[in-house]
């Protein structure tokens, strides 16, 4: 190979490997919290991944992860839950230390409450 052909052959290659990482990194972010939710998935380790999405969730009162816990918590009526986890927004996620501490407040503050 001459000089000439390995100096460009040698960027294509990079820039390719390149377009591949950034495509990978997109791709796996955006991936959806529905399909995270499995029967493999406990309530603790969905609580600890998708602690600030849900916090932003019930600040807004509603959104996906809000939907997805939810259906983990057994909430049938996911606008109500929804609902309620935006009315107790700051019994459920004060001076939290550890993410999983807010599954016991949902469950006392807001499944326990009615209306």
């Amino acid at each position: 190979m001459t000089k000439f052909t390995k100096v460009l052959i040698i960027p294509a290659i990079i820039i390719n490997l390149s377009a591949c990482a950034a495509f990978t990194e997109v791709s796996s972010s955006t991936s959806s919290t529905s399909d995270a939710v499995t029967p493999d998935v406990t309530l603790n380790e969905f609580v600890n991944k998708r602690y600030v999405a849900i916090r932003h969730d019930a600040a807004n009162g509603g959104g996906e992860n809000l939907d997805a816990l939810a259906q983990l918590l057994g909430e049938k009526d996911k606008q109500a839950f929804a609902e309620k986890m935006k009315l107790n927004f700051d019994s459920v996620f004060k001076n939290v230390d550890q993410p999983s501490e807010i599954i016991v407040r949902i469950e006392t503050q807001v499944i326990s409450k009615k209306a």
